[in-house]
């Protein structure tokens, strides 16, 4: 017996791809995150040798990092 499934690759739509940023940490790990609004970006994947990195909740993939401005007011 033969079963046909779909592919399920074949079904998300391929056209809409967000811009794509790696950043460096500190302890030499990479954080992969991708552009969702101004000022925020989702992180994708962790890619790290420091375990630490692993425990902190601002690296995990699906949190969002916001983008602050710092402004410096001057008289």
């Amino acid at each position: 017996m033969i079963i046909y499934a779909p592919d399920p690759f074949d079904l998300l739509d391929k056209s809409e791809s967000r811009q794509k940023i790696v950043m460096q940490l500190p302890s030499g790990g990479l954080v992969t995150a991708e552009v969702c609004d101004n000022n925020s970006l989702r992180v994708v994947s962790l890619n790290s040798t420091d375990p630490m990195d692993y425990m902190q909740s601002n690296y995990q993939p699906g949190s969002i990092i916001s983008l602050g401005t710092r402004l410096k007011l001057t008289d």
